[in-house]
């Protein structure tokens, strides 16, 4: 709840964040004079900041997948190579 009158409110329903669906600013009265193309930069450049420090956990994540991914079908080409190998000898 916002006590007072002189409190600037900004909401910000559609953040185009990955993290965030819904921000709420409470802009100190010191800043609320600043326009609101200051502002909207403002909001801009924290979700920014916020996004990219959550998107680094998310890249890693992302990254140890593939790698993962990689490392799964460079052993099942290497155990399909060896059984080749194998059945080839057999046969030899």
């Amino acid at each position: 709840m916002v006590k007072g009158v002189n409190k600037t409110v900004i909401e910000v329903n559609n953040t185009g964040s990955k993290v965030f669906d819904r921000i709420v600013f409470y802009v100190s009265p010191a800043c609320s004079n600043l326009s609101a193309k200051n502002l909207n930069r403002a909001i801009k450049n924290f979700t920014f900041l916020l996004d990219e420090r959550a998107g680094k956990g998310y890249k890693t994540l992302r990254q140890q997948r593939i790698v993962r991914r990689r490392v799964l079908i460079g052993s099942i080409i290497g155990v399909a190579a060896i059984a080749f190998a194998i059945t080839l000898t057999m046969f030899l």
